[in-house]
């Protein structure tokens, strides 16, 4: 049976590669200890590693798409005030309508009540050009223009309205297949059905030629389309919100669960952590000395 021959450099380096062993296992746990991960490396737990990385590109997608709906937020706000403002001008618009056609008015009564309607139709045309975060809401995707554009007489007055938008949809990604519409485009809302803008302007116009038959039939019947027109806007506004703020709360549901499938994964364990370390600080002390035990003295130690 062969022998193998023992030298002092081969215990030596057993001894050293020992010790490297035990410090390596030390600092691993030190890395645990200070990063709270009990998966520093890949290499430490491939499977677990993998997990926390999927999880990890989850939540990161999720946190996008949560941002996302909170940046579409403004802007349905925004909308929806701006619809129910225009709603609100209209029911003046309505009884001013019902005044001026009652055929009790003087002319100059009708001019007065004409000068109010075309106040109303300024607004109602500063609501279409409504500006949020420098971008006109009811533009569709056409929103660092004016959309409604309008033509004006000698004296200044509004004689048209123009909208030079388009109908596109601004859509915001909510999930991995869903994007989601955000926008009302200013030719659904406010010229659809109704064109309310010249809707103003012939009632501005009927009330300055006394033609209070036209007020009492055909615009009061065009004021009561155009409110149903206004408040179908701002159910879609509505819809909208609501779809994203569920979908906002699921995705947060969602994120809670990854991020606990995530801390299972790599997350230390401290206690266990402090134990295994103080553990293997021991083996380590015991391993010096056991080192100093065999590395004994050779002959050229006692050559002086």
């Amino acid at each position: 049976m062969a022998t193998v021959r023992v030298t002092q450099g081969l215990i030596i380096q057993r001894s050293l590669n020992n010790l490297q062993d035990q410090t390596r296992r030390i600092l691993h746990l030190q890395d645990q200890l200070s990063t709270g991960r009990s998966v520093v490396t890949l290499s430490d737990d491939p499977l677990s590693a993998r997990l926390a990385i999927n999880a990890r590109s989850a939540i990161d997608r999720n946190d996008q798409y949560t941002k996302n709906i909170n940046t579409a937020e403004p802007v349905l706000q925004e909308t929806d005030k701006s619809i129910q403002d225009v709603v609100s001008t209209l029911q003046r618009v309505r009884e001013l309508t019902l005044q001026g056609g009652n055929g009790t008015n003087s002319q100059n009564d009708l001019n007065s009540i004409a000068q109010e309607v075309n106040q109303l139709l300024e607004h109602v045309v500063t609501l279409g050009n409504h500006l949020t975060n420098n971008r006109y809401i009811f533009g569709g995707t056409r929103s660092t223009a004016r959309p409604f554009e309008v033509t004006r007489d000698a004296n200044g007055e509004i004689t048209a309205v123009n909208y030079v938008g388009n109908s596109d949809a601004i859509k915001v990604a909510v999930s991995d297949t869903v994007k989601v519409p955000i926008n009302e485009p200013g030719s659904k809302v406010f010229q659809g059905t109704v064109d309310i803008p010249q809707l103003l302007i012939n009632i501005r116009d009927d009330l300055r030629s006394g033609n209070t038959a036209s007020l009492q039939t055909t615009r009061l019947d065009e004021l009561d389309s155009s409110q149903d027109q206004l408040l179908s806007a701002i159910s879609r506004v509505g819809s909208v919100d609501n779809r994203l703020q569920n979908i906002s709360n699921t995705t947060g549901d969602f994120n809670v669960d990854l991020k606990k499938r995530l801390s299972e994964a790599v997350d230390a364990d401290f206690a266990k952590v402090i134990v295994d370390l103080n553990a293997q600080s021991n083996a380590y002390q015991a391993a010096l000395n056991a080192t100093s035990r065999v590395i004994q003295p050779s002959l050229l130690d006692f050559i002086r």
